[in-house]
């Protein structure tokens, strides 16, 4: 499996390297094909280390901008052109100009969308205090959950940023499935980290197809190398402990 990662879609002239014109999202849906699964689905095998092999694909969007409602989910999830995202919403910003209101979120959720936490202010989790940690990371999901009626089990760690300190506070709350933005690829290191790919409007059609239908060979030969010795993981759990 293959998770991508999106944030602000516009009509034209996007304002920062993270926002994506409309006319680009459509032709990254035409490379995908029939490979998109729904956030059900992608929870249901990911726990199976032949699933990421299948070439499935999850689309996700991070910071609950206006465009998950009015765009994707308006125009490709109630048209069945799609079947479902992740939504990873940092719940200081719903309802700030050009992001979701509350009535939004609870509708998507209620239609094939699974929601997420992103925090409360979106802050790299990495440098606060132990306490504005928990802050962030329980305050967000129990506001979620009020909100949607549902456990939140997801989060996506704001500007993809972890260490071993922050993903074992996550577990701590009661998060199941951790997403950052820092691995490049489905599966992490643990078996409830997942990596994404992060979309930017300077990453062309090949460069998308290539990730794909190759995405082993995206990773790099530290990646290759580490992974047929067997120590990927050990190296990683240094890195980011």
């Amino acid at each position: 499996m293959i998770v991508l990662n999106y944030h602000e879609l516009v009509e034209a002239s996007p304002s920062n390297a993270w926002c994506l014109t409309h006319e680009t999202f459509d032709a990254h849906l035409a490379l995908c094909g029939d490979r998109l699964v729904s956030p059900q689905t992608f929870l249901e095998h990911c726990p199976d280390p032949k699933a990421s092999r299948t070439g499935a694909v999850l689309l996700t969007f991070d910071d609950g901008f206006l465009s998950d409602y009015t765009h994707v989910y308006a125009r490709y999830v109630t048209t069945g052109r799609i079947p479902g995202f992740m939504s990873f919403i940092p719940v200081d910003f719903v309802g700030a100009p050009g992001r979701m209101n509350w009535e939004m979120i609870e509708e998507i959720s209620r239609d094939g969308v699974a929601i997420g936490s992103h925090g409360m202010a979106h802050v790299d989790l990495t440098t606060v205090s132990d306490v504005e940690l928990g802050r962030e990371l329980t305050v967000s999901k129990s506001m979620l959950e009020d909100r949607l009626g549902r456990q939140v089990a997801l989060f996506a760690f704001p500007y993809g940023r972890f260490s071993r300190r922050v993903w074992d506070a996550a577990l701590r709350a009661g998060y199941t499935h951790l997403f950052t933005i820092q691995l490049g690829y489905h599966r992490g290191f643990e078996p409830f980290l997942y990596s994404r790919l992060c979309l930017t409007n300077n990453m062309d059609a090949e460069y998308m197809r290539q990730h794909l239908f190759d995405p082993d060979a995206m990773r790099g030969f530290a990646w290759r190398i580490s992974s047929r010795l067997g120590i990927y993981r050990q190296l990683m759990r240094l890195r980011y402990r």
